[in-house]
């Protein structure tokens, strides 16, 4: 195993969201996107691993018929590390895991299937990911989201102690990364939490005719996607001066907190114009919030994830602005770049720095018309062509 340190930032799109819609189509297959937002293609880049080999990894393809056949019969435990189904966007990464089964099924690959639930305890994910790596004894490949940006090193340590691979998503710290343990911490991704944050925050404030006062709801504090999210909304004050934060406070990404934090503000501040939440959960006890007081509708409240109540009141004219991360596309593409590492098929340590942390493509829903397209959305993923969640630097 390889141990060598990374710096680096996974910030690796600098592009407003609404670029970053859906994964690279391709001929053979790919990520079809609502209409409203762009559309990405695969970074066109070469590199020359060390045995003089030119490898083009922005199309980089899992070949059934290269796999060894020990491999399809053995049993391979997929898995995603997450806090709880209740969430429906974390539910869509677990989805996203049954996406990728049915691509095993279709190409004879042995599997099981298990959700890795910490219920937001840090501690508990840390000793899941353990017990289910020393369970499959190496033939194991799981996605994880670390609860906090600290446990994100220690999670790939417990996989790479039992010779599994990983891939991480949202949390990690800025000095360590997948480099630090080569090859079975596999690639590290999230999408651009500072634009993120930056556009529901501009869509909030068009809302309101550019001034006024808002609530900030943030999640949970020391998280990597917190904090970046509230930095995009920070720039964005900055570019809107007759904005004004009247309230701050933390929701923990939970929706009773994040009401009872709302019914209080509202109650010094009834002339509030807007709520910016750093994640939907915490927009729905918002709106509740704004329901009981008569003023649904009459204040615009935002947030990420793309749940599917508010991007129904999006579609109703209730609530203004929501991104969605695509879980399916997160939890089925970093399976499937963990199983062409199990397989042998991808030298893990042969990728360039850019192929082991990057963005993957977010939409911005910020009108009636772009929720009702979202609303129709349908995941269909190529897992053969597994950097295709790529998005272009």
């Amino acid at each position: 195993m390889k141990k060598r340190k990374l710096i680096a930032s996974i910030l690796a799109a600098s592009m407003l969201v609404g670029l970053l819609a859906g994964c690279a189509d391709n001929s053979s297959g790919g990520n079809e996107t609502p209409s409203g937002g762009g559309e990405t293609t695969p970074v066109e880049e070469s590199q020359e691993p060390s045995g003089g080999e030119t490898v083009d990894w922005a199309n980089f393809t899992i070949d059934p018929a290269q796999i060894p056949q020990e491999k399809l019969d053995t049993t391979l435990y997929l898995a995603v590390s997450v806090r709880g189904l209740e969430n429906p966007y974390i539910a869509t990464i677990n989805d996203g895991m049954h996406l990728f089964a049915e691509y095993l099924d279709s190409i004879g690959q042995k599997y099981e299937m298990q959700v890795l639930d910490s219920q937001g305890d840090s501690a508990k994910e840390v000793d899941n990911m353990r017990q289910f790596a020393a369970k499959a004894n190496g033939n194991a490949i799981a996605y994880a989201d670390p609860n906090e940006d600290t446990i994100a090193y220690s999670l790939a340590e417990a996989m790479a102690e039992s010779g599994g691979f990983l891939g991480t998503a949202w949390n990690k710290p800025a000095d360590v990364g997948p480099a630090d343990l080569t090859p079975n911490w596999v690639i590290h991704t999230s999408p651009d939490n500072v634009v993120n944050g930056y556009n529901i925050a501009k869509a909030l404030f068009e809302s309101m005719g550019g001034s006024g006062k808002i609530f900030v709801v943030e999640g949970l504090l020391g998280n990597t996607a917190n904090n970046n999210r509230v930095a995009g909304l920070e720039k964005a004050l900055e570019e809107y001066p007759d904005i004004e934060v009247v309230a701050q406070d933390t929701g923990n990404w939970n929706t009773d907190e994040a009401l009872t934090l709302v019914e209080t503000w509202l109650t010094q501040y009834p002339d509030v114009g807007g709520i910016w939440c750093a994640n939907d959960n915490m927009v729905t006890g918002a709106m509740q919030a704004l329901d009981a007081a008569g003023l649904l509708g009459q204040v615009g409240v935002c947030g990420v994830d793309a749940n599917t109540d508010v991007v129904a009141a999006i579609a109703e004219g209730n609530a203004t602005a929501t991104v969605s991360s695509n879980g399916y596309l997160q939890g089925g593409y970093t399976l499937a770049i963990c199983y062409a590492a199990w397989t042998g098929l991808l030298d893990v340590e042969a990728l360039p720095a850019e192929y082991r942390e990057f963005a993957t493509p977010t939409v911005l829903i910020d009108s009636p018309e772009a929720a009702k397209e979202w609303q129709a959305y349908e995941p269909d993923f190529d897992f053969s062509r597994p950097f295709d969640c790529r998005v272009a630097d």
